[in-house]
């Protein structure tokens, strides 16, 4: 009956500490709206994950800068996600802020963010750069 007992309660022997991370697990959500992206800069750990929503009436295509290149975090480079949808983006492992935009609106800047990876450090370089 005592094994049962803890069983249910919940009761764990794995010790964990509050600041492990359980690789790929979502560190931070971004939600899309027809105002922009909230928050537009958010703080992750190391081998974390962001996940995106879309609560437009518009599909919006959240891609790392430079524009057109999206070279500086290629796991910010998700496929286009419609309305009502959610998508999580691949594992940042590089510690770096990693700017962001839409790709399908790349001039509006509510759509502009950064996705710092295991620093306080906001500076994102050169924000938006059209690349052609």
């Amino acid at each position: 009956m005592t094994a049962l007992a803890a069983a249910c309660g919940g009761y764990s022997r794995t010790p964990t500490t509050p600041n492990s991370v359980v690789s790929g697990s979502i560190g931070a959500t971004i939600t899309i709206t027809a105002g922009g992206a909230a928050p537009a800069s958010v703080r992750i750990e190391p081998n974390q994950r962001v996940r995106f929503i879309n609560n437009d009436t518009r599909p919006h295509q959240l891609q790392t800068n430079p524009h057109n290149v999206h070279t500086d975090c290629p796991a910010n480079n998700v496929a286009i996600i419609n309305p009502g949808q959610t998508v999580d983006t691949a594992i940042f492992t590089a510690i770096k802020a990693c700017g962001y935009h839409d790709h399908l609106l790349p001039d509006e800047q509510t759509y502009w963010g950064v996705i710092k990876v295991g620093t306080d450090n906001d500076t994102r370089g050169p924000v938006y750069s059209r690349g052609w």
